[in-house]
């Protein structure tokens, strides 16, 4: 770990990391957080309040391949899926148990049976609740976290098309995932 790089990075996205929950990370994870060195931070601004959510839509909408972890429901997000799924992609999801029925039985039933058939689309319910976002489209990555008061911080993301920042958040999902099965 280049502890002199890593608290530059946290420095530099000083209003990401800080009053944030950061448990779900996993020790390889934080050892290696200068892998999102190049990341760039996606704030929400007065005159664009839907910013960073409109950036994860946009890195979903063109991909072939999401991984993520959906610690909630967006309302758009069943439509998203299905949209990649017709495409011919696969889709595989780390998300609460709380929010299993209500995103799994949205997605459009024709859409889904085939693709849980053929394994386009896995699904892992997570007993407890989760305190991360992350998803993993083609090349692009977005990460968010939670704010200590235990409310996702919808105003911020941190989002790369690196190489490195993607397979940090490979790892960082396969870690999330070891969780649940």
């Amino acid at each position: 770990m280049d502890f002199k790089n890593s608290m530059d990075l946290v420095s530099d996205y000083d209003a990401f990391w800080d009053n944030h929950n950061l448990n779900q990370l996993s020790i390889d994870s934080v050892k290696s957080i200068t892998d999102l060195k190049n990341c760039a931070l996606i704030e929400a601004t007065p005159t664009e309040i839907f910013k960073t959510h409109n950036t994860i839509k946009q890195q979903m909408v063109t991909s072939k391949s999401v991984k993520a972890v959906f610690p909630y429901l967006h309302p758009e997000y069943p439509k998203l899926i299905e949209r990649v799924l017709e495409n011919n992609g696969t889709v595989e999801l780390i998300i609460p148990q709380s929010i299993f029925q209500e995103l799994f039985f949205k997605i459009n039933g024709d859409i889904r049976r085939p693709a849980v058939k053929s394994k386009k689309l896995r699904v892992f319910k997570f007993k407890d609740e989760l305190n991360l976002y992350l998803s993993i489209c083609d090349e692009n990555i977005g990460l968010g976290l939670f704010k200590n008061d235990g409310s996702f911080d919808q105003n911020r993301i941190l989002v790369s098309n690196d190489e490195q920042s993607g397979k940090w958040a490979e790892k960082l999902f396969e870690h999330v995932k070891h969780q649940v099965i």
